[in-house]
């Protein structure tokens, strides 16, 4: 007897630290899914007409953050959908509601020299304009909040592919 895969839950949301991949991930897991891709720093970006680089600056962390949770409050009820989410938004007590229920979270894990590497390409980052002992410290922190909050998937090394494949694996067991 075989069992039919089980069925996809409404809202698949990718966390992990900046560099980790979520975006590319997002889009071939949504792609395989049928589901579409919201990205929360691109949306954030379009609304706000600036990169979050910008918004960083001229309007400080604190006010990005509430753009954030606003777009989360606003996906919190969404289906069909993979989520690639900013790497502070699970670090913020009032969005942490947004990655349980009727959502499959996956932690996209890599090291920081991993997400150091990828994300200096892009030259977009602002935490990673901090000196060494402060990303490391927010590395950490957030470290802890992401497994708490998802599935560990390991992204270390690993091609978006293959990344993908192991999502998808776990999307497809049952009782998962």
């Amino acid at each position: 007897m075989t069992t039919a895969p089980h069925p996809a839950p409404a809202r698949v949301v990718l966390i992990g630290f900046m560099g980790a991949g979520k975006s590319t991930v997002g889009a071939l897991l949504a792609a395989r899914l049928g589901y579409r891709l919201v990205d929360t720093d691109a949306l954030i970006e379009e609304r706000a007409g600036a990169p979050v680089a910008r918004l960083f600056t001229e309007e400080g962390e604190p006010a990005f953050r509430d753009r954030e949770a606003a777009v989360l409050t606003e996906l919190a009820d969404s289906s069909g959908v993979v989520i690639a989410t900013g790497g502070g938004a699970p670090a913020q007590a009032r969005n942490r509601r947004f990655f349980t229920g009727d959502a499959a979270t996956f932690y996209l894990r890599v090291t920081l020299a991993t997400a150091r590497q990828r994300a200096e390409k892009d030259g977009t980052r602002p935490l990673l304009m901090q000196d060494e002992a402060s990303v490391e410290r927010l590395f950490a922190e957030r470290e802890g909040i992401y497994e708490e909050l998802g599935i560990t998937i390991d992204a270390d090394g690993a091609t978006p592919s293959e990344v993908t494949e192991r999502v998808l694996a776990i999307l497809n067991r049952p009782n998962r």
